[in-house]
């Protein structure tokens, strides 16, 4: 697969496109006007704690608190357990015996702030690198499952084990496959001297306060993206290139010849058709390759993705043409997800198979397909009404969310009294 990155820089708004073999894959927006939570670290009090919700609302200095549930806090007594709260029976231990009213607590940003709700945190921080993830307050050694080869892993978990500090924890990342050690040494040795100074900073200041921010849209790419197999780093804007090749030297200096700048005539989105993918992605209507089509309809609860078969008539059996139809279908649904950024629970209702085999060729088609997606994401199986059940982490709003809003005259529901 190839794989390009694209930074559309603008007074107002930085967008950066990932291109997979030329097809739009992700988007990614950033804003002075658009605060970006997700993975800063606050300094926090504890407004509420609900008992009855397993919860508490934490104020880190925003307009709306952060949503602290039970299970994401990680107290003294939980360090020396496999999970974080959890008693010898393996239930989470109840939250008001966790923290109370009026608690300074550290805390970090899962998810982002959507709608009416405000951000989730956690106590379980985590510090991610270019190789190397490290948990200060979750110990153990973990491998990215993306990395297959079972030689590797016993390697890289190896040389985790070596380099993780005591009481601590490492995740070492699917970038890290081929690394040495004296590479991932660096890194974790950069996350231990980071984590130092976020400790440092805990102690001194007012609270609510930020004492850790995640890096600008442009270098948090850099981090987890430039050294797995991307091709170009392309930027239309001449001081991010310049600051780039600046940070490049430091830190992954043979990986400067990748990067580009973009001089031409033409808009950087509009030459590399990004504009137009972006519009097809907010459309209800998707048209496949072979004359089928989907229908994306969201609700407060879930997304239904519609299959059906339009223009495709097909050349042998309807059968085989009911199959083919399912099968570019599952393709598309997976990278539509990705670049929808759609979440929570999904069904999709592919077009009624009769025969078993075919029914397990789409469900591994899709399972495939979705692996390609950093965001988890879960396929669950068919139900017996022959809809495909799925899930998708949730982290920040989706494309519809950021670039929409809905219509004054019918609420949103794209109809209107007669």
């Amino acid at each position: 697969m190839i794989k390009d990155i694209l930074v559309d820089s603008k007074p107002d708004q930085t967008r950066v496109a990932i291109l997979e073999d030329g097809e739009l894959a992700e988007i990614y927006m950033d804003s002075p006007e658009q605060l970006k939570l997700f993975g800063n670290i606050y300094r926090g009090k504890v407004e509420r704690v609900l008992p009855g919700m397993q919860c508490a609302f934490v104020d880190i200095g925003l307009d709306k608190n952060a949503f602290l549930y039970a299970g994401d806090i990680c107290t003294a007594a939980s360090l020396d357990q496999e999970e974080p709260n959890r008693s010898e029976h393996g239930a989470v231990e109840k939250i008001e015996r966790l923290i109370s009213p009026g608690q300074e607590i550290t805390v970090q940003v899962i998810k982002e702030a959507i709608e009416t709700k405000g951000p989730r945190v956690t106590t379980q921080i985590s510090l991610p690198g270019r190789n190397m993830v490290l948990t200060p307050f979750s110990p153990g050694i973990g491998v990215s499952r993306k990395i297959q080869d079972s030689d590797e892993r016993d390697r890289l978990k190896s040389i985790a084990e070596k380099l993780c500090p005591k009481g601590m924890g490492i995740i070492v990342r699917t970038a890290a496959q081929g690394m040495d050690a004296c590479e991932l040494e660096e890194d974790i040795l950069f996350l231990r001297n980071l984590w130092k100074k976020i400790t440092a900073r805990e102690a001194k200041g007012p609270v609510p306060r930020c004492i850790y921010h995640e890096p600008g849209l442009v270098q948090r790419l850099v981090r987890d993206l430039l050294n797995t197999g991307v091709r170009r780093f392309v930027l239309n804007d001449r001081n991010e290139y310049e600051n780039l090749l600046e940070l490049l030297d430091d830190i992954l200096p043979d990986m400067k010849m990748k990067v580009e700048y973009y001089s031409g005539e033409f808009d950087l989105f509009e030459f590399y058709h990004v504009e137009s993918a972006i519009q097809k992605a907010l459309a209800r209507k998707v048209w496949l390759k072979c004359g089928g089509y989907l229908i994306f309809d969201k609700t407060e609860a879930l997304t239904v993705i519609d299959v059906n078969t339009g223009k495709f008539t097909g050349r042998d059996s309807q059968e085989e043409t009911i199959l083919m139809t399912n099968l570019e279908a599952a393709e598309v649904i997976a990278r539509q997800i990705r670049l929808r950024d759609i979440s929570g629970i999904i069904l999709i209702d592919f077009i009624d198979m009769q025969e078993n085999s075919h029914k397990e060729q789409v469900l591994s088609s899709l399972k495939e397909a979705v692996k390609q997606d950093g965001t988890k994401t879960v396929v669950l199986g068919m139900t017996r009404l022959g809809l495909v059940e799925m899930t998708r982490k949730k982290v920040r709003n989706n494309l519809q969310q950021t670039l929409t809003m809905p219509c004054p005259a019918c609420g949103g529901t794209g109809r209107k009294i007669r």
